[in-house]
């Protein structure tokens, strides 16, 4: 069965831009997982820095986290926001 989903435009998001605090557990956790499997660490940490938890927040803080949220709509479209452009609450 192809996938018939379609996203919307940049221009006309529909959903809220602020960062749920579902979104946020998700987010955190998932790069958190990445970071202990050796993901490349896009922000300089000092020597004793190594929770991934922590490092994933302090990430997401800086603007340097690389996750996508997919949000999808009832008609069956999605919207894609890079987390580093949602407001953080």
């Amino acid at each position: 069965m192809a996938n018939t989903e379609t996203t919307s435009s940049d221009n006309s998001k529909i959903t809220t831009p602020y960062l749920s605090k579902y979104e946020l557990a998700r987010v955190l956790g998932v790069r958190a997982v990445q970071i202990s499997m050796n993901s490349p660490i896009r922000i300089p940490l000092k020597s004793n820095e190594i929770d991934p938890l922590k490092i994933a927040k302090k990430e997401l803080k800086a603007g340097k986290s690389p996750i996508i949220i997919r949000r999808y709509l009832p008609n069956g479209e999605y919207e894609d926001f890079s987390v580093n452009d949602l407001i953080i609450s």
